[in-house]
């Protein structure tokens, strides 16, 4: 083979899974339109009084977090990256929250430099589209070191990237830019295990790395789970064989390159762990604590979607997104139980399985993968071990996220079974029709029990079950169509035929049409449009909080105005916030303040201040209140806008101040990581900022270090004596310190690492 054929080879790959990618996502990439379903706004106020009632779209609260989180986070990280500083504190939300402990914000992943270099609203797209094409192409490279042939390997990789786990969590960046590394992890265990060579150990440390730096670590903690299940597994195959070396070896070098990896995230990873530990989510695990983890499960019931991707609703059934329950019995999205792989892949995967003895030893670690993955999705007794056992399991999402190690086994095994139809059908082997017809029918008895369920909830909910009878009819369609492709190849009538390839096709066909609709996009003129309300608030506020006062937010479509995390597009400071970790301090001030807990039922990851208090509004920093009716405050200048009110607090001290107030206060930088004030004290006092005192913030009063005192529990304040001063806050976590210099060994260890050879003989290359 010739270095130019060699080379079209590596490329053509990633290259077509790129093509297919920006294709999908065509309005978003090319089309000038932004991946972020921002009409959702449209029923929020401000910006609700600029659209009619019937031209509000069906509430997604889950789609939801795509505007009011990601969308913030990243124009936040990627404003501050441009001015050459790492955003650790954001200063708009909960009186002030840590940022970069935040792991979603994902500020350390190389990647996300695109919302640096692009504006936000672009890279989005473009950012959604490279980690689809690296989740086909890693898959790829995958199968392919386990021996399976290109066309198989253009399926698995079809599979993994197009499944609905991975179309259904689109809008939410984390979870595919984490899910996208996985295979490729996998593909450097096998590397390791092949040949036990430093650089190995690197690439997998480094793709580790990455898979912690994407941002989201219930999905690391599911990919790390299935390589230490892939090491262990190699290395017990080397022990059967006697090779107890090359077996320790191995599970060595999973250890080795998995503490690189935590090095290399140790600037995200260390402060996310701090703040875990102080946050709202803090606590020991408990039985009532497991009882309420497994009642966000997936319901036994929703295995139906394994061959009805639209049975309990779902993107392409506007009308009943909510259309399924969890096993305790409440409203579950279609994405936190999203299995369908396609119909083909089923069939593939089955014939896998019932012809293991011949399809390689690496196909039990596939299919206890994708045990495990149900195993934990449908809350077995397993979820227990995880729950009690797992440091931070408790505190993660709900249990169905584990279906991306299904998405990935599902795409592993497909592959392994169209490989080894493939060859069977070059040379015949008999039993090999009867077997992919017993597959066939097992599947098919297996989609009319499915109709039937699914049959059965439409008719309790719709009354006459007949909305989604063409989705019914297409997947029967595309069961015909599969299985007879299917079992033309094992009867050997596709031989030598490009029509080999037509079952890949099918697959890949399947997949898009079911996924692709979970796909929405907006106008960047739609994504959180500047309103007269706004702007006004925007030239009062100043340095100071602005406090919406909200007090619900329903999965029926929430009624507010400037939720959570919006005041930071535009620079406003809020009292409210929406973050997965936050400090749990903050959530008992206001309960304490307001009696009674600020955050909806429906979602604990909120904050609201739930009644217009002046006094305590006004010792939060806050001089001007938005609301959707009057509040009649005393005193106070009332201005509607926008079908709501902002309402300036009489006498408000704003969000610095002295103490005696007799002093005055010149700001001099209020960035997300300094804050510096000029201050003239006439007498000896103290100098209150209405920003959250928490560990890593220092100050300085005229150049020497001062100590920051707590202010209602949770605010700073800071000892003066008369005269003027110059006060400098300044935020460095130690945690954060710590995990550079872990980078920074990580770092030196990588490039040891890659300019040495192998530290042991090269092993014989594993099969699929």
């Amino acid at each position: 083979m010739t270095s130019h054929t060699r080379t079209v080879r590596l490329l053509v790959p990633p290259l077509a899974f790129l093509a297919v990618a920006v294709l999908l996502l065509a309005p978003a990439t090319l089309g000038g339109r932004v991946l972020v379903p921002a009409d959702l706004l449209r029923g929020l106020s401000p910006w609700s009084a600029a659209h009619a009632p019937d031209t509000l779209p069906l509430w997604d609260p889950l789609l939801y977090d795509s505007v009011g989180q990601f969308h913030p986070w990243r124009q936040f990280a990627a404003e501050n990256l441009r001015a050459g500083r790492v955003p650790l504190w954001n200063p708009y939300q909960f009186c002030g929250t840590p940022f970069v402990a935040n792991s979603q914000s994902a500020v350390f992943y190389p990647p996300n430099l695109l919302y640096a270099v692009l504006s936000p609203d672009r890279a989005v797209g473009w950012s959604a589209a490279l980690h689809l094409a690296l989740a086909g192409w890693f898959m790829w490279l995958l199968m392919a070191r386990l021996g399976v042939g290109a066309a198989g390997c253009a399926l698995a990789g079809a599979v993994y990237a197009l499944s609905c786990w991975q179309m259904s969590w689109l809008h939410l960046p984390t979870f595919l830019a984490t899910s996208c590394w996985i295979p490729l992890a996998a593909w450097c265990v096998v590397g390791v295990a092949q040949s036990p060579r430093l650089r190995g150990v690197a690439a997998l440390g480094a793709t580790m790395g990455m898979m912690l730096l994407a941002g989201h670590l219930q999905i690391a903690f599911f990919g790390v789970l299935a390589i230490v299940l892939l090491g262990a597994w190699l290395a017990a195959g080397r022990w059967r064989l006697g090779d107890r070396s090359a077996a320790a070896g191995s599970l060595l070098a999973v250890g080795a390159s998995l503490a690189l990896g935590g090095l290399l995230a140790a600037p995200q990873l260390l402060p996310t762990v701090e703040l875990a530990g102080q946050s709202h989510r803090a606590g020991r695990p408990t039985a009532d604590g497991l009882a309420a983890y497994a009642s966000y499960a997936v319901h036994p019931e929703a295995l139906a979607t394994l061959l009805l991707p639209e049975a309990f609703g779902g993107p392409a059934r506007p009308e009943a997104p909510y259309f399924g329950r969890s096993s305790g019995g409440m409203l579950f999205h279609p994405a936190e139980g999203a299995m369908y792989v396609g119909l083909g892949t089923l069939l593939l995967a089955g014939y896998a399985v019932v012809r293991r003895r011949r399809s390689g030893r690496l196909l039990g670690y596939f299919a206890t993968t994708g045990l495990l993955a149900f195993a934990v999705a449908l809350a077995t007794p397993i979820v227990a071990l995880l729950y009690f056992g797992v440091p931070g399991f408790a505190a993660s999402g709900s249990p169905g996220r584990a279906l991306v190690l299904w998405a990935f086994a599902a795409a592993a095994l497909a592959a392994i079974g169209y490989d080894r139809l493939a060859r069977e059908e070059a040379t015949p082997v008999r039993g090999a029709a009867g077997v992919a017809g017993a597959v066939s029918v097992a599947v098919a008895v297996a989609g009319g029990l499915a109709f039937l369920v699914a049959a059965t909830r439409a008719q309790a909910v719709f009354g006459d079950g007949t909305a989604w009878d063409a989705g019914a009819f297409r997947q029967a369609a595309l069961l015909a169509l599969s299985a007879g492709a299917f079992l033309a190849m094992a009867a050997g009538w596709l031989r030598g035929s490009w029509m080999a390839c037509l079952l890949v096709v099918v697959v890949a066909v399947d997949l898009i049409a079911a996924g692709v609709p979970a796909v929405r996009t907006a106008e960047p003129r739609e994504l959180f449009p500047e309103t007269p309300l706004i702007k006004r608030a925007r030239e009062l506020a100043g340095h100071d909080r602005v406090a919406p006062i909200n007090r619900g937010w329903s999965f029926g479509g929430p009624t507010a105005v400037l939720p959570p995390n919006a005041a930071m597009v535009y620079g406003l400071r809020d009292v409210q916030g929406y973050d997965s970790l936050f400090p749990g301090q903050y959530k008992r001030f206001l309960a304490d303040a307001l009696g009674a807990d600020p955050s909806p039922p429906e979602v604990g990851n909120m904050v609201f201040v739930r009644a217009a208090d002046a006094a305590l509004l006004a010792s939060m920093g806050v001089r001007h209140i938005l609301s959707l009716q009057p509040l009649g405050m005393a005193g106070a200048r009332e201005e509607p806008l926008d079908g709501a009110w902002l309402t300036e607090i009489p006498g408000a001290p704003g969000r610095a101040h002295t103490e005696p107030p007799r002093g005055r206060v010149e700001w001099l930088e209020d960035g997300p990581n300094r804050v510096a004030l000029r201050v003239r004290m006439p007498v000896a006092g103290w100098l209150r900022l209405a920003d959250q005192r928490m560990p890593g913030w220092h100050a300085t009063v005229d150049g020497r270090l001062a100590d920051i005192e707590p202010d209602s529990g949770v605010f700073r304040r800071v000892r003066l004596p008369a005269g003027d001063h110059e006060v400098v806050f300044a935020y460095q976590p130690a945690s954060y310190r710590t995990g550079v210099y872990g980078l920074l060994v990580a770092v030196a260890a990588l490039t040891a690492a890659l300019s040495t050879g192998s530290v042991g003989p090269r092993r014989s290359r594993g099969g699929a």
